[in-house]
């Protein structure tokens, strides 16, 4: 049952983003993006396994979306991997969801923490509030109070996001004291100074 209660979360929230765009990005790799958008198939695989970061996650957008090609969930999480591990935010943010709610790879809450992570090191608020979602499911709420916190900071603001945030941390403030949210606020002061 909390497995599956996690996962209606996380769905629900994903549903709200159905997956990480490339956006908001430096000024470059924007261009980079709207030539890739536009490639076809194959040359886009072609500087995929090249190793062209930006051609990895639309490759990947291609096969989950099943765009000019046959939808393929393994294929668009190993190509979303392949953008992660080197760095693309918005691929890791995919690929964490993809853990999280085992599409294309089997379910895996220690991995989609770990991506979540990075993308939100990143500054991705999104990522930030799937931790949160975590958290709070986990019933630690000084920690979901913290990556809430983290989401109305982030880099990449998404304004949903923030007021979400928002709506999230003072409901949560009802369950914990001045303390506790005085640390979860430290906690995330000291994360963002880490990063």
């Amino acid at each position: 049952m909390k497995k599956a209660v996690f996962s209606t979360l996380v769905i629900g929230l994903l549903s709200f983003q159905a997956h990480a765009d490339y956006v908001a990005q430096p000024q470059s790799i924007a261009a980079q993006a709207a030539r890739y958008s536009v490639m076809s198939i194959p040359e886009l695989t072609q500087a995929a396994k090249s190793g062209q970061a930006g051609a990895q996650f639309y490759l990947g957008a291609h096969y989950q979306h099943g765009k000019n090609i046959p939808k393929d969930d393994k294929q668009a999480f190993t190509w979303f991997k392949a953008a992660a591990d080197q760095g693309l935010s918005p691929a890791q943010l995919n690929v964490g969801r993809m853990y999280a709610d085992g599409v294309g790879v089997a379910k895996n809450e220690a991995m989609a923490r770990k991506y979540f992570e990075k993308a939100a090191s990143n500054g991705d608020n999104r990522a930030s509030y799937n931790l949160a979602m975590m958290e709070e499911q986990k019933k630690n709420y000084q920690g979901a109070y913290q990556w809430y916190e983290l989401s109305t900071r982030d880099g990449m603001l998404d304004n949903k996001v923030i007021n979400m945030s928002q709506s999230k941390k003072t409901a949560l403030a009802a369950n914990l004291t001045q303390d506790q949210i005085r640390q979860a606020v430290d906690r995330a002061d000291k994360w963002i100074q880490a990063q």
